[in-house]
């Protein structure tokens, strides 16, 4: 499989889904949290609290995993993605309106959670106080596909938000 076809089939696989679970771990003590997202190239944006469990951990520990995956009946039909890189809050007002509107685009509902259309940057950075925006900036992807044969992985390594290298058979 060649890096384009492999970024093609991960970017799709990623459009096909809402929820990731990302984890985390901060003195030997793990967690792991569902949340939505919105793909901004390889990098997944997502709101939650400030006070999450989770979000409290990224701001003493940034390294994080994550997969998203779809229902299963069997093994053979597995098919998933397996991630590791870092979580950081977006805190630059260019990025957060970039993100904010990926994510809106992606979820209009969410616009009445932040207060609708008017005004919208207002209203967000007064909801900020309760949620936050965050990105998952993966460092490595690893497509699995059990119907090829069980365990079958293939890694795209990830530089500064793109697919760099050949895929390796992982």
């Amino acid at each position: 499989m060649t890096r384009e076809e492999l970024e093609t089939t991960v970017i799709r696989f990623m459009d096909s889904f809402t929820t990731m679970t990302l984890a985390c771990s901060l003195d030997d003590q793990p967690w792991a949290s569902p949340v939505y997202y919105a793909r901004q190239g390889l990098d997944l944006v997502f709101f939650s609290s400030p006070k999450s469990r989770h979000s409290e951990i990224y701001g003493q520990n940034p390294w994080a995993a994550a997969s998203i995956h779809g229902e299963c009946k069997g093994w053979k039909e597995i098919k998933g993605l397996q991630m590791e890189g870092r979580v950081q809050t977006i805190t630059s007002p260019l990025a957060l309106a970039k993100a904010t509107a990926t994510f809106l685009r992606r979820y209009p509902f969410v616009r009445e959670f932040l207060g609708g259309s008017a005004a919208l940057s207002q209203q967000i950075a007064d909801k900020m106080t309760r949620v936050a925006l965050y990105v998952f900036c993966p460092s490595s992807i690893r497509y699995l596909d059990n119907s090829a044969d069980f365990g079958t992985r293939w890694k795209l390594e990830i530089r500064d938000g793109r697919a760099v290298g050949a895929p390796i058979l992982a």
